[in-house]
């Protein structure tokens, strides 16, 4: 990666990859719905310092420990394209768990209501 000087909205850098990385690349992209490269190239940097150096954060968050095998698990459903990381993983489920069904009912059946809504007034 080269500095190619700093814009309005941050760092420009160049990355090479080859002819397979590249491949890898655009069909994580595809198979994500993600708008473009930089926007998982930004967040791999991040999940990359983040695992070299967990507490590295502002210290608004939650360091947690988990056993090898629990983290080989997690690592598993990434290289499967099941989970995107470790951590949205983790908040997916502290989040299922904390909301109750009822309401996540609630607000599809809202969400689907104001489609509809708007879909008649197009």
């Amino acid at each position: 990666m080269d500095g190619k000087g700093m814009t309005d909205e941050g760092v420009k850098i160049t990355v090479r990859l080859s002819p397979a990385e590249n491949q890898l690349l655009e069909d994580f992209i595809a198979d994500h719905d993600i708008d473009n490269r930089s926007d998982v190239i930004r967040e791999a940097i991040k999940a990359f310092i983040s695992e070299k150096e967990p507490n590295n954060g502002d210290g608004d968050g939650v360091f947690v420990r988990f056993t090898p095998i629990v983290l080989q698990a997690m690592e598993n459903l990434r290289r499967e394209g099941v989970v995107f990381d470790a951590e949205s993983y983790v908040r997916q489920l502290v989040l299922s768990d904390l909301i109750p069904e009822e309401a996540i009912r609630a607000s599809k059946e809202r969400a689907f209501t104001d489609a509809q809504r708007a879909s008649r007034m197009l």
